[in-house]
């Protein structure tokens, strides 16, 4: 743990000095098995040594201390892995190593999450807006996080030496020096992303002492899965002319930069071979395994990773966390919400996506779909539909008018908090998160507590009566842009149900009267003249109208690739993308359009 928080602050105070090089530490001692920078039974060289010097970079915590340049990659350097990212990574290798073998690498999620307590990353929105962001924006290393590396390292280590048949597949059947070193290289090639030197062969070499029994190859294994080469990704580009802004990235650079943003993960033996020989530098070649890493089951999961944050899926809290509560009983009226519905309806929406990429549709379509992905039978309950039986299955299609498009679904719609709509948080949603329309920041205005809330209202006019109030601060912002992006969704309950009425309830659950839906608003996007709309359908297709959800799709691109807020130097790549995606590309070529700018395939020169 010292060892990998004493690189990364060495690393970071090598700022703009461009020769510095942070000396190597002392190896430390710890216990069988291997730590990041322990051993067993003396003295050993420290393998980390011998890696390349870190580049220069701003702070371990994120963001970049060089400006981004037009046609460069602009980013925090080094970048560590996401927590996804290295449980990803240490998945595929440990399948790699143990020959196909799925025992090992079907334990490692829980060994990072569950055995080490990796702690979850931040969903960071670099611009500061609230409730939107990525996890891999965060870049912030903490002593629990170095902890983990370290647990995780020992743990996944003595998984994968756990009996002698894993010994021999790891050595490759045999038991000499010669078989010791091609372990040493494969593993390092996999974990590190790139061939290890000579010198670097003979240092882990060292570390084994010689020996190829189950204990030598743990602390191999251990060292190797602890080291920074393996969390951290370490970009330096190309040697280029002085006075050159871009430095093109080297063949294992590139390799491992395409295989972080469309698997989620490394690179495969295919992808590596190209990068060894250096031909994945050829446009051809490169194209040839974008396109065929989009075909991988791989690029689905990463595909709705950027999705799920994308559309903020995991702010959708519980839905059955006031099961039992008098008034939610009520409301729910007979319909029980189980522990799961909630990870079922965020499932569902990102079903939808996968359906949609697999079956040639584009990301427009993300807003007029009518198919249900329901797999259980609570969720298809609120639907109304058939339960979806997945796979190459048709989904059935929603029966009740009022349900199309991504705004409608459960994992959307639905608040879970209580049994009313939160108008102003489905706004917000909309308009920050779909359509990057700028938003003021709440006022802190207490003025506003002298609404009238007597009578029984309806919550459009409850929340019409506390956030329109004439002389607030809130009236100017409300009024004409935040509150009727919510009213027009009025049609659909806090379960996400449709209705055409609210029943209004006391805290016992007695109704106090009924109250006929009014979805009806004069709604305003930016650029264009403000609308009338009634339902959903006329709010998404005011959205489609706009150009505001292509354009806001290549602005979250550039953040989710790039782990940075834009700039106006990103407005070429930006425009591109979103022209892409008005074009209607398919949604799986459309989260790979960024991988083909040059932008990617470069970074700001640091030598």
């Amino acid at each position: 743990m010292r060892r990998i928080l004493g690189w990364v602050l060495a690393a970071a105070l090598a700022g703009c000095d461009m020769g510095s090089t942070p000396a190597p530490e002392t190896p430390g001692t710890g216990t069988d098995g291997g730590t990041t920078g322990g051993n067993t039974g003396g003295s050993t060289p420290d393998p980390h040594s011998q890696e390349p010097d870190p580049p220069p970079t701003g702070s371990a915590g994120g963001g970049s201390s060089i400006k981004p340049s037009p046609g460069c990659f602009s980013a925090a350097s080094p970048r560590r892995l996401s927590r996804t990212q290295f449980v990803n990574a240490l998945t595929d290798t440990s399948r790699e190593l143990l020959a196909g073998d799925t025992a090992v690498a079907a334990k490692v999620a829980a060994i990072v999450v569950d055995q080490a307590q990796f702690p979850a990353d931040n969903p960071i929105n670099p611009d500061s807006a609230r409730h939107k962001g990525y996890e891999r924006i965060d870049q912030a290393l903490n002593s629990r996080q170095a902890a983990a590396i370290d647990t995780a390292a020992k743990a996944l280590a003595a998984e994968l030496t756990a009996d002698a048949n894993r010994v021999a597949t790891l050595l490759g059947g045999c038991s000499d020096a010669a078989c010791l070193d091609n372990f040493i290289r494969r593993a390092g090639r996999l974990l590190f992303r790139q061939p290890l030197s000579d010198a670097e062969v003979a240092v882990y070499r060292s570390a084994a002492g010689g020996a190829t029994d189950a204990a030598a190859l743990r602390k191999v294994l251990a060292t190797m899965i602890a080291s920074p080469k393996t969390f951290f990704v370490l970009e330096r580009g190309q040697a280029v002319d002085a006075g050159v802004k871009c430095a093109p990235l080297t063949a294992h650079e590139l390799a491992t930069r395409l295989a972080l943003h469309l698997w989620d993960s490394i690179p495969d033996t295919t992808l590596a071979a190209a990068a060894d020989d250096g031909s994945l530098l050829r446009p051809a070649v490169y194209q040839a395994q974008v396109r065929r890493m989009l075909a991988d089951t791989r690029a689905d999961r990463a595909l709705r990773g950027f999705f799920r944050q994308w559309f903020r899926l995991d702010e959708l809290v519980a839905l059955n966390g006031k099961v039992g509560n008098a008034k939610f009983d009520a409301f729910a009226a007979g319909y029980q919400p189980l522990p799961g519905t909630r990870d079922a309806a965020i499932t569902e929406v990102l079903d939808m996506v996968s359906w949609l990429a697999a079956n040639n549709g584009s990301l427009q379509q993300v807003l007029t779909d009518r198919h249900s992905f329901a797999r259980s039978e609570d969720l298809a309950t609120l639907y109304k539909t058939p339960v979806w039986a997945g796979g190459n299955a048709a989904p059935p299609q929603f029966t009740e008018p009022q349900r199309v498009g991504l705004l409608t679904r459960i994992g959307v719609v639905a608040n879970g908090a209580s049994d009313t709509t939160l108008p102003i948080q489905r706004a917000s949603r909309i308009l920050g998160g779909l359509t990057c329309q700028s938003l003021p920041p709440p006022v802190m205005d207490q003025s506003n507590k002298a609404a009238d809330l007597s009578g029984v209202l309806s919550t459009r006019e409850r929340t019409e009566r506390v956030t329109q109030m004439d002389g607030t601060s809130c009236v100017s912002c409300h009024k004409g842009l935040l509150n009727p992006w919510g009213f027009v969704f009025e049609g659909f309950d806090a379960l996400g149900r449709v209705r055409a009425t609210e029943v209004v309830r006391d805290d016992s659950g007695k109704a106090l009267g009924e109250k006929a839906i009014d979805s009806a608003v004069t709604a305003k996007l930016d650029g264009l003249a403000a609308r009338p709309l009634t339902s959903a359908a006329d709010a998404q297709q005011y959205v489609l109208d706009s150009g505001a959800f292509e354009r806001c799709f290549a602005v979250n691109q550039v953040r989710y690739a790039f782990g940075r807020n834009h700039t106006e130097d990103d407005a070429e790549m930006i425009d591109a993308v979103r022209s892409q995606a008005a074009s209607g590309t398919n949604l799986r070529s459309l989260f790979a359009a960024i991988v083909l700018r040059p932008e990617f395939q470069s970074i700001v020169r640091t030598r």
